[in-house]
Order: structure tokens, then C-alpha cells, then sequence
């Protein structure tokens, strides 16, 4: 069975490499271009490409497939069995859809059809989805909504961030890819139709959950907003990690991880007690600097205690190290 893989990020590198190890026949990559990455701006592959290099795979790159005449013939010469599809970043177009003999399979990251789109991993974390998993679909011309042939799920532990579950994420999608593998390849001379339903498809609507969109984070969504509620900065800070930042004095601080002062399931008068305290503190307003706790910043609500930071040019650090880097003192604001 010859297949052809797309994908661009580190996730769908594992993926790959999980695929050849496994014995499949991957006889082309498509990925996207190099691009700058890192602070010296230069040109570097995608995870993807390096790791295709690495394994002697042909790899073609693409800006947009689907304006590509160039790369889409190449593809169709291939007469690959099967096209697989993780992470890749660009829509394909039907052309591209009709031309493996096996029909395109997509892992995507997250219980379909809730966060279909460009960042399910991250929505599910800032929404404080309580779980989120892998499906496996058959590719069709909408985003994300053909039939699924596999799912797993897994719960978001209060301690997941970006990395962390994606990082599981990747490993549940190998495993399930290389069962559906099992399972398209003995679907061999059967039209789509036929093929669906012997690998039991099931159709979106028939799936748990409400559709929801996963639209592409942007710079402006990495500012924490510090009059929110704790709790949502909290997954803000986690679903986009290591990118959430706020400012002092003009200058970028990230905070990569930071916790909730305060218990939200504590007792009526305890809340009273916090209300009381924290009356007259404004959010985004530092209230403590302390050796061993580091910093505490006024929310909305609760403080928040940040744990590790990083100061625009500066390591990543514990926060009291942030605070005499930053010369910040109580009662000073972030968010400025």
C-alpha cells in the first residue's frame, strides 16, 4: 500500500515516523514551505520535511495545493493507494481528494465535530473543555466533517498545556492511524460508498456534540487580558503555551505558567474574605513579591500566582528572579 503523507508541524513528524517504523510504504511527503523561524529569522524546514529527510523520503512543498498545478500532477504520477493528512494547514482541493485509489484520511485533534479547523488543541484548552481526543475521517470537500472511522478520547487534566497534550495527542493519533491503515487496506476495489461502509463510518451528525470552529490563533489572542477571570487566564496561559505574554514598561513578559491563588470551591466565607481583601485591587495590579511564592497578580477575581516567566530577551525564570529582573514592586500593573 503506497502512501502519500502531508503534514507541517513536530506532531505530525511523530506520526510519520511511527508510520515508516511500522513497515508502511511512504513514498512522498507534502509539507509546507520553509519558513522563518526562531530569533534570527532564518529560513528552517518544517518538522515534518526534516524528519522525511531524515528517513529518505521525497518531499514536495507547497504554498497553496490548490493553485499548484505543478505539484498536483506530480502527485497524480505517484498512483498512491492512500493520501494521509495530519496537520498539513491547507484545505485540499477535490482534485486532490479523488486521486488516491484508498481515498484521503485525515487524524484530526479533537471529538468531531466539536473544533473542527486550524487549532483544536489550543480551543479546547482556552475553553476549559474538561476532554478532547483523535478522530480519524474520511476527507471530504467540507472542513472537517466527513465520516469518522475511529475516535479516542482523553481527559484535559488541570495540569495539561499546550505541549504536554499535544504531545499525548500525537501518540493517540499514531495508534489509531495505523488501525484505520489495517483497515482501509482490506477496503481494496470498493468505490468510497462501499468503503465507508465496511470501515462502519459514522456521519458527524450521528457523533456526540455540538459543531464548533477552531479558527487559526493570531498574535493579539497571545495578550492576557488580566480582566478576565482567573480561571480563563489560567487556560489561556495553558492553551497557548509558550506565547501567552503581557507588558511592563513596553516590554514582553510570557508567563508559561501560573496557578490560581485561591480555591474557587472554597466555602461562602472565605469568598467574603477575599472580596473584602481584594476590594480595592485593580487586575493586572502586582499584590504580592514574595522569595519563595514569586509573584501575585490581581485578576478579575482571584489572583493569579505566576510561576515561571520570561522577560522579552532574557531565560525563561522563576517569577520573584522576573520581578528584579523587570524592577517591579507592589502595587505595580501589568497589561501596559
Amino acid at each position: 500500500m503506497k502512501i502519500v503523507f502531508w503534514g507541517t508541524p513536530k506532531y505530525a513528524a511523530e506520526n510519520l515516523k511511527t508510520i515508516v517504523k511500522a513497515g508502511y510504504e511512504v513514498i512522498a511527503v507534502v509539507t509546507q514551505p520553509d519558513r522563518k523561524r526562531g530569533r534570527g529569522k532564518n529560513f528552517s524546514p518544517s518538522p515534518v520535511k526534516e524528519a522525511a529527510e531524515d528517513l529518505s523520503i521525497p518531499v514536495y512543498a507547497t504554498h497553496s495545493i490548490s493553485k499548484d498545478q505543478k505539484t498536483k500532477e506530480i502527485l497524480l504520477n505517484l498512483k498512491a493507494d492512500v493520501y494521509l493528512v495530519v496537520a498539513f494547514g491547507q484545505i485540499l482541493p477535490k482534485e486532490i481528494l479523488d486521486q488516491p485509489k484508498l481515498g484521503c484520511w485525515n487524524s484530526h485533534a479533537s471529538l468531531l465535530p466539536a473544533w473542527r479547523g486550524a487549532a483544536p488543541i489550543q480551543w479546547s484548552i482556552i475553553n476549559a473543555d474538561t476532554k478532547t481526543g483523535i478522530c480519524i475521517m474520511s476527507m471530504e470537500e467540507g472542513l472537517d466533517t466527513g465520516p469518522v472511522i475511529e475516535q479516542e478520547s482523553t481527559v484535559i487534566r488541570d495540569s495539561d498545556n499546550l505541549e504536554i497534550l499535544t504531545n499525548r495527542l500525537s501518540i493517540m493519533s499514531a495508534k489509531l492511524l495505523l488501525r484505520s491503515l489495517e483497515k482501509i487496506k482490506r477496503t481494496k476495489g470498493l468505490n468510497k460508498s462501499s468503503r465507508l461502509k465496511q470501515l462502519n463510518a459514522i456521519d458527524q451528525t450521528n457523533l456526540e456534540g455540538i459543531p464548533s470552529y477552531a479558527r487559526q490563533i493570531t498574535k493579539d489572542d497571545n495578550l492576557i487580558d488580566w480582566n478576565q477571570d482567573a480561571r480563563k487566564i489560567i487556560k489561556k496561559i495553558q492553551g497557548l503555551y509558550p506565547n501567552a505574554y503581557t507588558l511592563y514598561n513596553a516590554k514582553r513578559i510570557k508567563i508559561l505558567e501560573a496557578i490560581i491563588s485561591c480555591n474557587n470551591n472554597q466555602s461562602n466565607k472565605s469568598q467574603n474574605m477575599k472580596n473584602q481583601s481584594n476590594t480595592h485591587k485593580i487586575p493586572g495590579e502586582i499584590i504580592m513579591i514574595n522569595k519563595k511564592i514569586g509573584l501575585k497578580i490581581m485578576t478579575n477575581d482571584y489572583p493569579v500566582q505566576i510561576k515561571y516567566a520570561q522577560l522579552e530577551g532574557k531565560k525563561v525564570t522563576d517569577s520573584y528572579t522576573l520581578s528584579i529582573q523587570s524592577n517591579l514592586t507592589i502595587n505595580d500593573k501589568l497589561g501596559v
